[in-house]
């Protein structure tokens, strides 16, 4: 890979560089306080309105946690909102599932929680602005939040928490026809999608056979239009190596849990399915996977500039090699290439 800049670019690369490393600042604090949980006392928030409950929350979070650096604090303090549950648990399926448990060979459905004023991602990252900022909405509550969650061998398997709720939602909204959903979980989406007069059948693709046992037994029955829905026993991308454009008019994608685990799985989907010209195509945070992916690219491009060795995974190596004959000129470029455009060119052209 070659860089033939000016002084002038030069310093916009760099620039570009340091926001990464801020950007994946951000990140890591996000991983802290998401899985670390930091001791928040949500009796020491404390304020006349939500205003002044909020400064007290962010008080709070910087003692027990404290932020790495200024962007971080900003990111965290701008990108959050309350929430409100009665808004979240209107939703039908939610309404529908309620007071349904189960327990069925190694499959369990319990409720979790999400403690009051604890952060928690609520809606897909993206990148803005010149030197591709890293921004994501936050979410939290000022009471005690209750979500149906499914697990296997008591490992989470999924969850109907806000954030998998409001990123399903335009899928949901773009579903037409006959429908094709990898991956049944706990049924969310097959069940919002179903209740579209617009949606005419909702075919399902999960290999596992108890999980389709125990979704025929408790969760079928609570669907208003159960004809609607045709369950397929099979391997998500064996079954559609078999499949033809027109098959289906929308299909879902949603067979990951995060972004870690989703990006080999997303890029195995786009290659099959950019050959569709009718059926529309969709994946489970494809924002988050796509923000991931440029991060990625990002990360190569400053190892390849610094000329630093790094023990890369395999998608990291793949755009390594499929970089190995680019100039980079200007900042351009570097836009051409980070844009959705240019990373669709760069893995699958």
């Amino acid at each position: 890979m070659n860089f033939d800049l000016t002084d002038a670019e030069r310093n916009k690369i760099v620039s570009l560089f340091e926001q990464h490393e801020k950007n994946i600042d951000y990140l890591l604090y996000l991983r802290d306080i998401i899985w670390q949980k930091p001791d928040i006392n949500s009796n020491n928030i404390t304020g006349e309105n939500q205003h002044q409950k909020r400064e007290s929350l962010f008080l709070e979070l910087e003692k027990a946690h404290p932020f790495p650096n200024l962007y971080v604090k900003k990111n965290i303090l701008w990108d959050s909102q309350l929430l409100k549950a009665k808004d979240i648990l209107s939703n039908p399926y939610l309404s529908a599932i309620k007071s349904l448990t189960f327990l069925q060979d190694d499959w369990s459905l319990t409720n979790k929680k999400i403690d009051a004023y604890s952060i928690f991602p609520y809606e897909e990252e993206y990148h803005y602005g010149p030197n591709y900022n890293l921004k994501m909405n936050l979410g939290y509550f000022d009471e005690d939040f209750f979500y149906p969650s499914i697990s296997l061998f008591g490992n989470e398997w999924m969850s109907l928490n806000p954030y998998e709720l409001r990123t399903m939602e335009s899928a949901i909204i773009t579903a037409r026809g006959k429908v094709l959903t990898l991956g049944l979980g706990l049924g969310y989406y097959a069940y919002m999608a179903s209740l579209k007069e617009d949606v005419k059948e909702v075919h399902i693709v999960e290999m596992d056979l108890e999980l389709i046992k125990a979704f025929n037994q408790y969760l079928l029955p609570l669907f208003p239009y159960p004809e609607k829905i045709h369950i397929h026993k099979a391997d998500a991308f064996y079954f559609i190596s078999n499949i033809k454009d027109r098959e289906y008019d929308f299909i879902f994608s949603d067979l990951w849990h995060d972004v870690s685990d989703g990006l080999p799985m997303y890029l195995k989907l786009k290659k099959v399915f950019n050959s569709f010209s009718y059926t529309q195509c969709m994946y489970w945070i494809e924002g988050d996977l796509v923000t991931y992916l440029r991060m990625l690219v990002i990360g190569v491009l400053k190892d390849e500039y610094y000329q630093i060795v790094n023990d890369y995974d395999e998608i990291q190596q793949l755009l390594k090699a499929k970089l190995a004959n680019t100039t980079i000129k200007n900042s351009y470029d570097i836009d051409n290439l980070l844009s959705i455009k240019g990373l669709n060119e760069l893995l699958f052209k």
